[in-house]
C-alpha cells in the first residue's frame, strides 16, 4: 500500500516538474514581441468585425490573396511574396488562433466566420474581383468564400487543399476533445513540433533552425496554444464537394505528390467536383509534402505565374512599387 502511494506521489512530481519546466522554458510570447520577428515587409493591422487582423499588404495591381495553412502563419508565403508583389497587389494575413492575430475574441472558428473575416478584409483593402490561393485549410476558405461570393473572385488556386475527407480517415472527432486537451500544446516538447514539420515537409534540409524557432513560436503566441485546439473541436472535414460544384471561374490545383497528409490521388476529387469551372489546370510536384511554398518556392511560383498570365487583363511587366498605406 505504502509502496503503491510513494510510486504514484513520485509519478505527480516528476509531472508536475515536467509541466512547470516547459511554462518555464517555453512560455507565452506577446504578439509586440513576436512582430519583430515579421521582417518580410510592413505588417499592419486591422479591425474586422470586432476581430482585429494582422495582415501584409506589399505591390499593386490584381490583388492576389494568400491564405495560409493550418498551424501556419502569413509567414509561410516569405519564399513567393516578394517575387509576386512585383507583378500584382499582393495581401496575406494571419487567421485567428495563429501567428500575430492570435485567438477569435468570440470563440468562434468556424469555416463561417473565417470566410467572412475574409469577406471583411477584402472590403476594407481591394473591393473588387480578387484571385485566391488558399494553402490547406486556406483551400477550404477559398472554396468557401468563392461559393458564397463567386462575383468577388476572378479565379482560385488550391494547394494542398482542404476539402474532402480522405477514404482511410480513422481519426477521431475533434468536437470530442476533452477539457484539458486546451493545454496539450503546451505540455509538447519543441522537438514535438519539430518533428511534425519533419513529416510535413519531405526535405529535411529545408527544415531549418529559423523555420523551426519560427514556427514554434507562433504557437507561443499569447493565447494560440489553446486557442489552436479549439479551432480543431469545431472543425469539420470534407464538404467542399457541393460549392466546387457551384464555381465557374479558372481553377489551378498544386499538389505535392508525397503530400502525407492529403494524399495526390485527392486531386482527382477536386477535378470530378468542378464540373462547371472556366477551366481547370492541375500541376504535381514529385519529392514533395504538404507546404509548397517552402518547399518549391521557385516552381511553384512560375506556375502560379503563368496561370494568372492567362487571367484577362493580366499584366505582363513588373508593377511599378509603392508603399503600401499605413492602416495601423
Amino acid at each position: 500500500m505504502w509502496r503503491w502511494l510513494f510510486r504514484l506521489l513520485l509519478l505527480c512530481l516528476l509531472i508536475a516538474g515536467y509541466v512547470s519546466y516547459q511554462l518555464v522554458r517555453y512560455p507565452d510570447i506577446s504578439p509586440e514581441r513576436l512582430l519583430s520577428h515579421y521582417t518580410d515587409g510592413q505588417v499592419q493591422q486591422r479591425l474586422i468585425s470586432g476581430q482585429p487582423l494582422y495582415y501584409q499588404d506589399q505591390g499593386k495591381g490584381q490583388a492576389i490573396v494568400l491564405l495560409h495553412s493550418h498551424f501556419f502563419s502569413m509567414q509561410m508565403w516569405d519564399p513567393i511574396a516578394d517575387e509576386l508583389a512585383r507583378y500584382y497587389r499582393v495581401i496575406r494575413f494571419d487567421l485567428t488562433s495563429h501567428g500575430l492575430t492570435g485567438p477569435a475574441l468570440d470563440n468562434d472558428y468556424s469555416l463561417d466566420r473565417d470566410i467572412e473575416l475574409l469577406r471583411g478584409l477584402i472590403e476594407a483593402l481591394a473591393p473588387g474581383p480578387v484571385v485566391l490561393v488558399g494553402s490547406s485549410l486556406g483551400g477550404n476558405i477559398a472554396i468557401g468564400y468563392s461559393a458564397r461570393y463567386p462575383e468577388q473572385v476572378k479565379a482560385l488556386v488550391l494547394q494542398n487543399s482542404g476539402g474532402f475527407r480522405k477514404a482511410d480517415s480513422r481519426g477521431g472527432r475533434g468536437e470530442d476533445l476533452p477539457a484539458w486537451a486546451d493545454y496539450l500544446l503546451y505540455m509538447l516538447p519543441r522537438a514535438a513540433y519539430n518533428r511534425f514539420l519533419q513529416w510535413m515537409i519531405v526535405d529535411d534540409s529545408l527544415i531549418t533552425p529559423q523555420l523551426q524557432w519560427q514556427f514554434h513560436d507562433n504557437f507561443r503566441r499569447q493565447g494560440n496554444r489553446k486557442a489552436e485546439m479549439q479551432r480543431i473541436r469545431q472543425f469539420k472535414e470534407g464538404g467542399a464537394a457541393t460549392q466546387l460544384q457551384q464555381l465557374t471561374l479558372p481553377v489551378l490545383i498544386q499538389w505535392g505528390e508525397a503530400n502525407p497528409q492529403l494524399p495526390v490521388a485527392m486531386t482527382e476529387l477536386f477535378v470530378e467536383a468542378l464540373v462547371q469551372a472556366a477551366s481547370v489546370q492541375v500541376i504535381t510536384y514529385p519529392n514533395t509534402g504538404h507546404v509548397l511554398p517552402l518547399e518549391r518556392p521557385a516552381e511553384s511560383l512560375a506556375d502560379l505565374r503563368h496561370f494568372l498570365q492567362q487571367l484577362p487583363g493580366s499584366r505582363l511587366e513588373p508593377a511599378e512599387q509603392e508603399p503600401a498605406n499605413d492602416t495601423l
